[in-house]
């Protein structure tokens, strides 16, 4: 439970205290003020990256030389601090005033899920944004996981590199890591997508009133179940990719596909249906994240108000009350139970 949150220089923010309730927390205010700042610096903390800019010095305020946020939160009974600053070039990330030595570190400590319009594009955007979503949710709830990411993509660079120069003479050490890496990867991403399956299906349908059904489906790029397989194809593969200069087959090429009564939900659902299923993704993510982490996960939902029509959001919200600790932005000052924080150009008013 996050009790506090400290920015600096952060975005629009010169210097703000923002308290929160250990229940719903509803962030108002006019467009532009900072009400998606304070999910950005939550969701900072919690996976090290901001889900609006890959550049942490757009993070700075206009005329700072650095940006500083930090959380005072409950976990295990227990008051912890976790923070991060940036001055430009050094990032620098704190967990109870003990610095952290890389970015995965930060992975774990403060879990949570975030719902944002721009989720629209796990059923209209690239596999990228299907990977990366992936990626997140697992990464927070196993360390192994983000091991393997990591080393996997190591390995490929080192690959790649190799291929274009058409030299092999080290690559069979770099495909067996990419192997071994890659099995793991892919068993846990199928694992994850059989688990959100039936909860997402459950949402849509309490959601919808029982009109919607929606299913999701993995689709790996490599569907052998073993690491010596994996290094076969990789190694059949070297003529072919050595013109290319790319690796074309393994975990970086995995997808899933949405499927709206069994077609793609793309092209078959309505704004309002897709809007439902992916409400119903992330309501199954955070479920399935605190399964595996044992404790509720924080739930952020930017611009709460226009995810929905007002039967849904009403049926959403009654869920949410059981979810622990939630941040919901909206541009205006809902009648529903909430702490509620009023936001004026970067100020808690």
């Amino acid at each position: 439970m996050i009790t506090k949150l400290i920015l600096r220089y952060f975005r629009n923010y010169k210097e703000a205290t923002i308290p929160f309730d250990s229940k719903a927390n509803l962030i108002y205010g006019p467009n532009g003020a900072g009400k998606t700042t304070i999910l950005e610096a939550l969701y900072l903390l919690s996976t090290g990256r901001s889900f609006r800019t890959s550049n942490l010095a757009d993070l700075i305020q206009k005329g700072a030389s650095y940006f500083y946020i930090e959380a005072h939160f409950i976990k295990n009974s227990t008051t912890h601090t976790l923070s991060m600053g940036f001055d430009g070039t050094v990032r620098k990330m704190y967990y109870n005033q003990n610095l952290l030595a890389s970015l995965s570190d930060i992975l774990g400590i403060m879990p949570s899920v975030l719902f944002a319009p721009k989720d629209s594009e796990l059923i209209m955007g690239s596999p990228t944004e299907r990977r990366r979503f992936l990626n997140i949710q697992l990464a927070q709830q196993d360390s192994k996981y983000t091991y393997h990411l990591v080393r996997y993509h190591k390995a490929m660079k080192q690959r790649n590199a190799l291929l274009k120069s058409f030299s092999y003479e080290t690559i069979n050490h770099w495909e067996q890591i990419m192997a071994c890496s890659a099995y793991y990867l892919t068993q846990k991403r199928q694992a994850l997508i059989n688990k959100l399956k039936p909860k997402a299906n459950q949402y849509s349908q309490s959601l919808s009133l029982s009109e919607d059904t929606f299913d999701l489906e993995f689709v790996p790029s490599l569907e052998k179940n073993d690491t010596q397989s994996i290094e076969d194809i990789l190694k059949k593969l070297r003529p072919k990719e050595s013109l290319l200069g790319n690796t074309l087959v393994g975990p970086h090429r995995d997808d899933f596909h949405i499927t709206f009564y069994d077609k793609k939900a793309k092209v078959y659902a309505s704004e309002g249906q897709k809007r439902t299923c992916i409400t119903a993704i992330k309501m199954a993510e955070w479920h399935e994240l605190k399964e595996r982490i044992g404790f509720p996960p924080l739930l952020s939902i930017d611009d709460f108000g226009i995810h929905l029509d007002n039967r849904r959001i009403e049926c959403l919200f009654e869920s949410l009350k059981h979810l622990g600790q939630i941040f919901l932005t909206t541009p205006f000052k809902l009648k529903i139970e909430t702490h509620k924080l009023n936001i004026q150009k970067g100020q808690l008013s």
